[in-house]
């Protein structure tokens, strides 16, 4: 075990890396990597996440358990809460570990004992990536089934990054296109049967999942970009159906709205899971959650979406045209661009 001064000193290389400029992924490596040094495991996964409805999206990883991933997910999602990713996110205290939450008993957990435990894992820790504005990924390390499960030095380590961690994934959330943006295609829906495996699908639909990060390592799995797991598993949950949807950014830059519905009748069961570009107004709330736009700043950009020009933006807020263009540089410098049409292309608006 790392003694408390390797600790401490991976917590401060940590708090400095979060404050880089380095871009998302190379962030992540190199995280684990000071990890690996001071706590020790062999595997990982670092999935992002929507802050809305706490649904992953595309992630790094390094594991054997691949094709195993929708049924973990489905069983995460829906039946098994131990440490998953969307109950340690809400916790006042981001972090947890099977271990620690089933006494030492991690066969209580029925994703560890299907998918898991058969892949020579033994305990998990589980750390969110969340700062004030919400959260932005998980941090999941494995250790093997042979060795001794996460100790309370390790956790609180984890616990300790979150913020610091969250923040720096926050700044790299929503990244403005480069180039042209390309028009967006057409909807599209593929449906999943009662085990989530496709069945059937639109041209549509393969357009765009092929557009998602990480889905050539997917395919090479067997199996659909994760965030389709849990979103079709919360689609049949009559409590939970509502958060069944995700924003997710394509490797283009175009924002991707990824939705699942339950259908009922002779196919009840299975589920419809449609894809589309998002609006403005869908990725409007990410991006005030992304930059940190004051209330003041989400008004002015909200009118800009709704069409409205300076002159009308001013009368509609009672302040004058120059505090309206004061706002507006205001945000284009927290976004890093320039021109309100980068805006409108940032926030995934088409030229209409």
């Amino acid at each position: 075990m790392a003694s408390e001064r390797q600790l401490s000193r991976c917590r401060d290389r940590l708090d400095v890396l979060s404050d880089s400029t380095l871009d998302c992924e190379s962030l992540r490596r190199e995280a684990i990597g000071y990890l690996r040094v001071a706590i020790g495991f062999g595997r990982w996964c670092w999935p992002l996440a929507d802050p809305k409805t706490l649904l992953p999206s595309s992630g790094l990883a390094e594991h054997n358990y691949g094709p195993g991933v929708p049924r973990s997910l489905a069983l995460e999602y829906s039946t098994d809460g131990i440490a998953a990713k969307h109950v340690v996110a809400r916790r006042p205290i981001p972090v947890g570990s099977l271990s620690s939450e089933t006494g030492g008993d991690i066969a209580r957990s029925a994703r560890w004992d299907e998918v898991l435990r058969p892949a020579g894992i033994g305990d998990v820790a589980t750390v969110a990536c969340r700062d004030t504005l919400g959260c932005w990924g998980w941090i999941e390390l494995y250790r093997d089934s042979a060795d001794r499960p996460f100790g309370d030095p390790e956790l609180e380590l984890l616990g300790s990054i979150s913020s610091s961690v969250g923040t720096a994934l926050r700044r790299n959330a929503m990244q403005p296109p480069t180039g042209e943006v390309a028009e967006p295609s057409p909807p599209g829906t593929i449906v999943l049967d009662r085990d989530l495996r496709p069945v059937s699908w639109t041209n549509g639909a393969r357009a765009w999942i092929d557009a998602l990060p990480s889905a050539r390592l997917f395919a090479e799995w067997g199996m659909l970009p994760s965030v389709f797991y849990p979103a079709a598993v919360l689609a049949r949950s009559e409590s939970e159906g509502a958060g069944a949807r995700a924003l997710v950014q394509a490797l283009d830059g175009r924002w991707v709205t990824i939705e699942a519905a339950a259908l009922e009748g002779e196919r009840e069961g299975e589920v419809a899971v449609n894809l589309r570009a998002a609006t403005a107004n869908e990725t409007f709330d990410l991006l005030c959650r992304v930059y940190a736009l004051s209330q003041r700043e989400r008004d002015v950009v909200s009118l800009l979406v709704a069409g409205l020009d300076t002159r009308a933006i001013s009368t509609r807020l009672s302040i004058s045209r120059h505090t309206v263009q004061d706002h507006l540089k205001s945000v284009f410098t927290k976004i890093g661009i320039h021109s309100r049409r980068e805006l409108l292309a940032t926030l995934a608006a088409s030229s209409d």
